[in-house]
């Protein structure tokens, strides 16, 4: 495996199984080349899967059964601007633990037959990675969005949903990975849109909090001065931290009324526990 994999990997582990399954649409129903047995044929089978030599010898229809396999395709949905240089609530920067989280869904796209391409990008534009399989392919996307996010534009995931929305018509999983957006009008209407004709997972990389030290910081958005928590007083931390709840409670709730399940992860140790929850709400919606 390439860097960006062999890390997803340290974080994420290599047992995959049964993750991602269920969803409403994304599901395309195949079968494996491996043959399993023959079972008597009943009505609504389908004919091509009559094995006439078995059956001109038993007398009876025999119908061909393989090993059942669930596909997906899917196509991350990546932040790859400005806001990914900010440190993650852990103390990473953000571009570490989202290259991670999208090293983990590769991973689990590794053990299956799943289709994964990407859409990423800043408020500049947006690129994408066509979808394929395998190591090769998974360790090139992620290093794209890896290489974009050094030399960024501000971030606005709203443009590379609303990319999705006009240029990918087919029934799809789509996975967001993202920081945590401010629901409005706009994100609300192309969420809407998306979430309608796909499946959506959306895994959010939450923000170290603007008092949690006592060192001045930056916003890597605006390149505003962040005064540190002993600069601004107990008051002011209270009331920034009470936004921070209500902002977070917004954010839930707009989600939630999508019927997307998200998550949120600040450390790379997190990944884990929070995807495989995540993922376990996607298969009962299924």
């Amino acid at each position: 495996m390439g860097q960006h994999l062999n890390r997803a990997k340290r974080h994420f582990g290599g047992d995959t199984r049964g993750l991602l399954e269920g969803g409403r649409y994304a599901l395309l129903h195949t079968r494996s080349l491996e043959f399993d047995d023959l079972r008597p044929y009943v009505p609504g089978d389908d004919v091509r899967d009559i094995d006439w030599k078995a059956t001109a010898r038993s007398g009876a229809v025999l119908i061909k059964r393989f090993v059942s396999e669930k596909h997906h395709k899917i196509l991350l949905v990546a932040d790859a601007g400005r806001n990914m240089s900010a440190l993650a609530a852990g103390g990473e920067t953000k571009r570490d633990v989202a290259a991670a989280i999208l090293g983990a869904f590769g991973l689990i796209t590794l053990g299956r037959a799943d289709e994964i391409g990407m859409v990423y990008g800043d408020t500049r534009g947006c690129a994408s990675v066509r979808a394929g399989r395998g190591e090769t392919h998974v360790e090139g996307m992620l290093d794209h969005f890896y290489r974009h996010t050094m030399n960024p534009g501000p971030s606005d995931i709203e443009s590379q949903l609303r990319y999705v929305a006009t240029h990918y018509r087919r029934r799809m999983l789509v996975i967001v990975v993202s920081d945590e957006p401010d629901p409005n009008t706009g994100l609300d209407e192309v969420t809407r849109q998306l979430a309608a004709r796909h499946d959506m997972l959306w895994a959010m990389v939450s923000d170290m909090p603007a008092v949690s030290g006592d060192v001045d910081g930056y916003d890597v958005a605006t390149g505003v001065l962040v005064p540190s928590r002993s600069r601004l007083g107990r008051g002011i931390e209270i009331a920034y931290r009470r936004a921070e709840q209500r902002r977070r409670a917004r954010l839930e709730a707009f989600l939630t009324t999508h019927a997307i399940p998200f998550t949120a992860i600040g450390r790379t140790d997190e990944i884990r526990p929070r995807l495989t929850a995540m993922a376990e709400v996607f298969a009962r919606a299924g």
